[in-house]
């Protein structure tokens, strides 16, 4: 599948913004969502404690992230699974085509993952001839616009 060059984003965002119905759209969008949200917050009294603590979970899990990997690899290894551990996209991808390979199969199906689309797994899986099926339906209809 061939794969269509897209503008670059100042050209993009250009064009998109002197599309008036997108415009349209994306403020209707907007609005809706932003009133959704507070309604879901104005529920939630003590919402801006929720989000303090969750902000203080994520800190201090980021401070001590070596730690729960660790945890996490240990927690998986009990359950009979295995980890790879991969210094860089480049090595995350190399592993990932080789378990891939080692089946034999010549195509995955594939969850949404904001992590493969950063290592940009599914050009390094179509380099070594394998087909990367998207489950996300937004996704897939990208995959197969090119």
């Amino acid at each position: 599948m061939a794969s269509k060059a897209l503008p670059m984003f100042p050209q993009a965002a250009r064009t998109a913004l002197s599309n008036s119905q997108l415009r349209s759209n994306l403020g209707k969008a907007t609005t809706t969502i932003r009133k959704k949200s507070a309604a879901v917050v104005s529920e939630l009294p003590e919402w801006e404690a929720l989000r303090s603590t969750g902000s203080s979970i994520k800190a201090h899990t980021m401070r001590h992230l070596d730690e729960y990997l660790l945890q996490l690899e240990t927690a998986v290894q009990h359950a009979g699974g295995q980890v790879h551990w991969a210094r860089d996209a480049a090595e995350a991808n190399r592993i990932i085509t080789e378990l891939v390979q080692a089946t034999g199969a010549d195509r995955v199906v594939k969850v949404k993952s904001l992590t493969t689309d950063e290592i940009r797994l599914n050009n390094a899986l179509a380099k070594a001839g394998i087909r990367a099926i998207e489950t996300d339906l937004a996704e897939l209809i990208i995959q197969l616009a090119g």
